[in-house]
């Protein structure tokens, strides 16, 4: 007679099912078993750091994505609207500015409000600086603006290493047919920037004056130095630097790059 034996089956033992997500997919270590109703956690509730130390630190929730809020630098971020925030060269953190920072709009205006920018000019008539060949330094007395403080009444300062547009206008009065070689320069420290030899004698009008003028791209260091100066020569030192309500003897300074 044959006897039949069932065997009985093997008892697995379960262990709690774990889930990562990785690169890879290893096989566990032990056999796992998952309820219909289990749930995967894909991410954890770690709290993210703050931007920066004058942050506050963010908010995390557990979702089926991280969705977290960092918190920002203050001044540049939170408290300027438009305000442009800058990489501070460590990974993930961004910091504000002292002071002046740039701005854009919301239609995308952008305003570099610490940008150097000048325009001065001569609120009264200066008399007998050249006309017999001396070499004279304008005196800017009205200053129509100077965003950055970089202008004294005769010198700019270039804050940064940089590429300047100067432009420059002087009416000079009590002009004569004897006088000649008139030049306008913007005299920097790296080089002197002339405009071209001009018979002024000759170009003069009929209330004996004329307005020589000169533009130029001049290359700076930070801390270098510009003046304007013009030379008549020809005669005697009577000529005349104009000025007054009318803006008509001008420098203009702005940092292009």
């Amino acid at each position: 007679m044959a006897i039949h034996v069932t065997p009985i089956p093997r008892l697995t033992v379960l262990t709690t099912p774990a889930f990562t997500l990785g690169t890879a997919n290893a096989a566990g270590a032990a056999i796992t078993a998952v309820a219909s109703n289990s749930t995967l956690l894909a991410f954890d509730a770690t709290t993210p750091a703050a931007v920066a130390a004058a942050g506050v630190v963010g908010s995390a929730t557990v979702a089926a994505r991280r969705d977290h809020v960092h918190a920002s630098v203050s001044g540049a971020i939170t408290t300027v609207d438009n305000n442009i925030a800058r990489y501070t060269g460590t990974a993930g953190a961004l910091q504000g500015y002292t002071s002046g920072g740039p701005t854009v709009s919301d239609t995308g205006v952008m305003n570099l409000t610490a940008q150097p920018m000048v325009l001065t000019t001569v609120s009264s008539e200066i008399a007998n600086v050249t006309g017999g060949g001396t070499t004279y330094t304008l005196v800017f007395d009205e200053e129509v603006t100077d965003q950055g403080g970089n202008m004294t009444t005769t010198t700019f300062t270039a804050p940064v290493d940089g590429n300047y547009l100067f432009n420059a206008q002087v009416m000079c009065v009590g002009l004569t047919a004897d006088m000649n070689d008139c030049r306008l320069v913007v005299d920097t420290a790296n080089r002197n920037y002339g405009g071209r030899w001009l018979n002024i004698g000759v170009v003069r009008d009929s209330n004996n004056t004329a307005t020589p003028n000169t533009s130029v791209i001049a290359d700076m260091d930070a801390s270098d130095t510009a003046t304007v100066t013009i030379r008549i020569a020809g005669d005697a030192d009577t000529v005349d630097i104009a000025g007054g309500s009318d803006i008509v003897t001008w420098v203009s300074i702005g940092l292009l790059a």
